[in-house]
């Protein structure tokens, strides 16, 4: 079956509600060599050396892709589609999002044909399809969840970005192949209209171009809070690819907006990086300070906060070739420090971290072109301590290898 993420483990590493980051002050004393030392330990723990492992050639190839999540793996991963514990957004999203990027690096269209299936069932499952009221007895063209809101189900922000944004990635993919002409009404509408449901939580600001989202009607508590940067990241990848697929500039603006005000609030470092908490500050960051000094996002959280700015760099919008080396530096400083594949549990890389937080380490490989040793740190953890890569990380590794022959 599917590996499209088990969702006892997976929720544990992706929770709504509360930065599970430790502080630099919780060493209990030990001296940096021993704390490193101790995580070290703590990471032989989650992720034991594999024995007799493949090179890379070997462990990250299109045939195995194919043999993991295409064919039978494929059929049996749109049974029963639902979103009612995040399956959707934490799971099938990421497949989808992998068969996009399969398609980027080898042009062949059957992995467009996988994912306009993956597409049309996640269409389907949507609440207003299915008849599911969220607690307020809202019936939501989007996809609900009856975890996380102890006041029932509701729809998250968060998920709504990870489901759409490769559905409309799908669209400007397929913008020239007239097969897929018949489908993208249907699929734009059902992505506009989800991306919709949330405009009564966008706010304009605080500062001069800036934009964000706030929560209404999730989490008990939270109502009115800006959302953290992981979820507004999510949301502005959507809207940056449906501005590009509709040209309608309502999109951009609040793409650009998100992409503001997560700009103004990450940390710069004196070691050349940007490190930031689960929940940026309320007011924009005015001086850099040391990783040490940041309660750092864990690592999984993290490469979704920075996946929408590093998105923007490529394009010189907001985000450009110095946010990219600093981004790069985020790996090197932080989170990969330690190199020889062992890879750390927050941004910052505090070795109080917990190692179970390291996950989707290879979008990060994107970063090679800032600075070629962003590779040597991601690359070995891989085929040294993972048998079976999740689909995201697989098709990242083998867009990778293709650009380094």
């Amino acid at each position: 079956m599917i590996r499209n993420l088990n969702l006892s483990l997976f929720l544990v590493f992706i929770r709504l509600g509360t930065s599970c980051a430790l502080g630099a002050d919780s060493s209990g004393g030990l001296s940096p060599s021993e704390q490193d030392a101790g995580y070290i330990e703590r990471f032989h723990e989650a992720f034991p050396p594999l024995e007799n492992p493949p090179s890379l050639e070997e462990y990250a190839t299109a045939e195995r892709f194919d043999q993991l999540y295409l064919g039978e793996a494929l059929d049996n991963s749109l049974l029963n589609v639902t979103n009612d514990a995040g399956g959707i957004a934490w799971g099938l999203a990421y497949t989808m999002i992998s068969l996009n990027e399969m398609y980027r690096g080898a042009s062949q269209e059957k992995y467009l044909d996988a994912n306009l299936r993956c597409i049309q069932a996640v269409m389907e499952a949507r609440d207003d399809k299915v008849g599911k009221k969220l607690w307020t007895g809202t019936i939501a063209p989007a996809w609900g969840c009856d975890k996380y809101a102890k006041r029932g189900r509701a729809v998250f922000a968060v998920h709504t970005g990870m489901i759409v944004y490769p559905m409309v990635d799908f669209l400007d993919l397929t913008r020239d192949l007239s097969q897929f002409d018949a489908h993208r009404s249907s699929i734009l509408a059902s992505a506009t209209e989800a991306l919709a449901f949330h405009d009564r939580q966008w706010r304009n600001g605080p500062g001069e171009g800036e934009g964000h989202y706030i929560a209404l009607d999730q989490e008990d508590g939270l109502d009115g809070k800006v959302l953290p940067g992981n979820r507004l990241s999510s949301m502005g990848r959507a809207h940056w690819v449906c501005w590009k697929v509709t040209g309608q500039t309502a999109h951009r603006d609040r793409a650009l907006g998100i992409a503001r005000y997560i700009k103004n609030r990450l940390t710069p470092s004196p070691d050349g990086a940007y490190y930031w908490s689960y929940w940026l500050p309320e007011n924009p960051v005015t001086a850099p300070a040391t990783r040490e000094s940041v309660e750092g996002e864990d690592t999984s959280h993290g490469g979704l906060t920075a996946s929408f700015p590093i998105l923007l760099s490529r394009e010189e919008a907001v985000f450009g070739k110095e946010d990219r080396r600093r981004f790069a530096q985020t790996v090197l400083q932080g989170f990969g420090r330690l190199g020889d594949g062992i890879l750390m549990g927050d941004v910052t890389g505090n070795p109080a971290s917990s190692p179970n937080y390291v996950w989707g380490t290879a979008r990060w490989l994107e970063l090679s072109d800032a600075d070629p040793e962003v590779a040597e740190r991601i690359l070995p953890f891989f085929p040294k301590y993972v048998a079976t890569p999740y689909p995201l990380d697989l098709a990242f590794l083998i867009g990778r290898l293709k650009e380094r022959r």
